[in-house]
């Protein structure tokens, strides 16, 4: 067998194409087909499911959270008769242990306690709305046998074991401890309960809004759908960018309204540098190929495949056959035998990269579209990038073959 035949191909500036002016190109606009809406249909999902957590985390835990908060300082102290869940209920503890458990490259800080006391006068409402819980107001109330602390300083720092301090309670749980005039909270701290949930919402938010952007961009076509890397590069970096600011504005401001405006501050910017992107790309950029059509003097094998609603597509032929006037499908790698010739209404539009709305699997990097139509119907060649001037040159007369090389049938 001879070996494959590897043409000289030519890439010129943008505004050249294969057919005469006259003739109309294959549109890439128009009403979405069943491949837009089946490759829309992933984005729009996962942006609806993460639109709609984010309204949870924004409609309910966040308003929680400050309710929560609210409640937490407006709490006065609970009076010396009774003791209830909704006011803050101090007590007198003995440390019994200070450490600091390092855990996957953070640390956290817990503190042991022994029995407690309470403060002068009898506790009698406390048999079940009391935070410690004892079950009797004539046995030793006993404090949980440790708290987490909000990070080391001050009072975990300075404490050892047998040091005295006093606990606060607010519904059912050690809010902070003081030692000596210092106060250090406790991971139960009301205040701020909220930022955690909003920074959340905002991402998922910001994501879930690209999602459904993209998916409006597959059906509606906002732009060409080709395999070029500023289409997914740009995207991603603005909705990076976006949610990094919005996981992070809520832990520099005061409230919700604040960090909401700052996020839509902050976005403004990054959607107007991407959209300044997108333009420039769009308009010195274009997805046309000039190539020089080859026409050998034999036929040529060479891997590629046939797409489109037409009875010469055949899925498995993963082979072309090229020779003046002729272009055919096989499954054959020598080319011999189970050939599809396409019909002479099968006529070049231009050469172009491969789209995420082609049919078929995706082709292998550095593939080409060779862009036909057989009458309205479109078809796409596939094919390496060194055999798009034989398909280019078969699909020509012979009597318009400018080039021919070759002889006898070469295969891959």
């Amino acid at each position: 067998m001879n070996a494959p035949v590897s043409p000289e191909l030519s890439t010129s500036p943008p505004s050249s194409r294969l057919r005469s002016s006259r003739e109309d190109p294959i549109e890439q606009g128009g009403p979405p087909s069943a491949v837009d809406r089946s490759a829309a249909l992933t984005p729009a999902v996962i942006g609806t499911v993460l639109v709609i957590v984010a309204g949870w985390l924004l409609l309910s835990t966040v308003p929680r959270t400050l309710d929560e908060e609210r409640a937490f300082a407006a709490a006065p102290g609970c009076p010396v008769a009774e003791v209830s869940m909704e006011c803050r209920h101090t007590v007198a503890a003995t440390v019994t242990s200070a450490a600091a458990d390092h855990r996957h490259r953070s640390t956290y800080y817990w503190l042991g306690f022994g029995h407690v006391q309470d403060g002068p006068g009898p506790l009698s409402g406390r048999l079940k709305s009391s935070p410690l819980g004892t079950g009797s107001p004539k046995r030793p109330a006993l404090a949980p046998r440790r708290v987490k602390m909000d990070g080391r300083a001050p009072v975990f720092a300075a404490v050892r074991p047998g040091s005295g301090l006093r606990l606060t309670y607010w519904r059912g749980e050690v809010r902070y401890v003081e030692f000596q005039g210092l106060r250090q909270y406790t991971a139960a701290d009301p205040r701020g309960g909220y930022r955690l949930p909003l920074a959340a919402a905002l991402v998922l938010l910001s994501v879930g809004g690209a999602c459904l952007r993209s998916a409006y961009c597959w059906v509606r076509r906002a732009e060409p759908p080709a395999h070029e890397p500023w289409r997914l590069t740009v995207p991603l970096a603005a909705v990076l960018l976006i949610s990094c600011f919005a996981f992070g504005t809520p832990w520099v401001t005061g409230g919700v309204p604040t960090a909401l405006l700052l996020t839509a501050v902050g976005a403004v910017p990054v959607l107007a540098g991407a959209a300044w992107l997108t333009r420039r790309h769009h308009r010195r950029t274009t997805d046309t190929i000039r190539v020089t059509p080859l026409a050998p003097l034999g036929e040529v094998c060479f891997p590629g495949t046939i797409l489109g609603e037409v009875p010469y597509s055949h899925e498995g032929f993963g082979h072309l056959v090229a020779a003046p006037g002729l272009l055919a499908s096989t499954p054959d790698p020598a080319g011999r035998f189970a050939r599809r010739p396409v019909p002479r209404t099968l006529t070049a539009v231009r050469v172009r990269p491969p789209y995420w709305t082609d049919p078929g699997p995706r082709p292998a990097p550095g593939a080409q579209v060779v862009e036909c139509r057989d009458g309205a119907t479109p078809v796409y060649v596939v094919t390496e990038q060194r055999y798009t001037a034989l398909v280019l040159g078969a699909l020509r007369r012979p009597a318009e073959a400018q080039l021919r090389v070759g002889s006898g049938t070469a295969r891959t």
